[in-house]
């Protein structure tokens, strides 16, 4: 009796529309949109307290993650789940006004921003007994930026900088079938503390500027349990 009961507890499990696997994998990708850093620091010439600041269009990004239910950590009707994301993101570069050449636009701009991130995350799922699950999440991790930034005579910023990272996650999924997901969402990513050193077009170093960088990431996906 008690084996029937445990197998009907199963069917009904597998049954189920929402996603309920217990391991699974991640992958996707789509619009993102970094919000125009404004690095600041000591330059010369001219000399003391300088800013940077850039304006950027739309880039893209891509990624993968691996996860684990994790039901010691549900609450009320929200199903926990941790997972271990790699994502990587790259955006060019519109405009550059430095501080130091007056309030007009830099001339002969060229060049993005790409980040490399692994997050650990923690996402809370809302089951609603339909195909359409909610979820909202946030994670914490490393990230590894490449800035390479190019404007006037030739004048750099040119470096790869290694920092802390951190996500906010608000999305759904869609299931598909007993172990197939389509998600959407939406994700607000932080880079802090990311230095670029200043070159002149001669190669000379003339200062290291720095800030916060934030994201903001539309995704779409497939989910898929082992």
């Amino acid at each position: 009796m008690r084996l029937i009961l445990t197998a009907a507890a199963a069917a009904v499990t597998l049954s189920s529309p929402a996603f309920s696997q217990d391991l699974y994998g991640h992958v996707f990708g789509g619009y993102s949109a970094i919000q125009d850093p404004n690095f600041t620091g000591v330059v010369t010439p001219p000399g003391g307290q300088q800013s940077v600041d850039t304006r950027f269009g739309g880039g893209y990004n891509i990624g993968a993650a691996f996860g684990k239910s994790l039901p010691s950590l549900d609450f009320g009707s929200f199903r926990v789940r941790g997972e271990v994301e790699l994502s990587y993101n790259t955006d060019d570069v519109d405009q550059i006004f430095f501080s130091g050449n007056g309030p007009a636009a830099e001339v002969n701009v060229a060049g993005d921003i790409s980040t490399t991130r692994v997050f650990g995350n923690l996402i809370a799922d809302l089951p609603t007994g339909g195909s359409f699950t909610p979820y909202a999440g946030f994670g914490l991790g490393v990230a590894s930026t490449s800035t390479n930034l190019i404007y006037g005579p030739g004048v750099r910023l040119d470096d790869r900088s290694e920092g802390v990272t951190a996500q906010l996650i608000l999305g759904t999924s869609y299931a598909l079938s007993d172990n197939l997901s389509l998600t959407g969402d939406v994700r607000y990513i932080r880079d802090f503390s990311v230095d670029v050193p200043r070159f002149n077009p001669a190669g000379g170093l003339t200062g290291t500027v720095s800030d916060d960088i934030g994201s903001v990431n539309v995704n779409v996906g497939l989910r898929f349990g082992f």
